[in-house]
């Protein structure tokens, strides 16, 4: 090497740099802001808990089960069906009235980390029995109830 020769960047050094900055930008965008399975799944945890709260209410009141309409429940997203039902980005709603009153029934409408879509069914009923306190709460298969793990405490956030 001589004494008078240059240093420079030649273009396919500057091509793959730039390729590198890209796919670099490109994981940290989709790191920062995607949104992971478990905070979406966590849409379905307080509409629990409001449906449930609720329904103990209109419980006190006229001593019977309800639909979501009866209680006034306005499930998230949009409304369907009268009022017994909705679709969210995330979750559908229903107040499963084929199965009587009483009932809340989410069902995951994406995948949601390793719970498939229309995997998991978050679940809760009054017993009509003992319709004076917190509803049952049955949480899905245990993929996709990792994802909501307060979801049977039934409160709302």
């Amino acid at each position: 090497m001589s004494l008078g020769q240059k240093f420079g960047i030649t273009l396919v050094n500057l091509i793959i740099a730039i390729v590198f900055i890209a796919i670099a930008a490109f994981v940290v965008f989709h790191k920062l802001f995607a949104l992971s399975g478990q905070v979406r799944a966590m849409e379905v945890e307080p509409q629990a808990g409001k449906w449930n709260k609720m329904h103990l209410a209109y419980a006190l009141e006229y001593e019977k089960l309800g639909s979501f309409r009866d209680i006034g429940y306005v499930p998230h997203g949009e409304v369907m069906k009268e009022g017994e039902a909705s679709r969210s980005s995330t979750f559908s709603y229903s107040s499963d009235l084929i199965n009587g009153k009483g009932r809340f029934l989410a069902v995951n409408r994406k995948t949601l980390d390793a719970c498939k879509k229309y995997d998991g069914q978050w679940f809760a009923y009054i017993n009509p029995e003992q319709m004076i306190g917190n509803a049952v709460a049955e949480a899905p298969i245990k993929r996709c109830a990792v994802l909501t793990p307060n979801f049977e405490l039934l409160r709302e956030f």
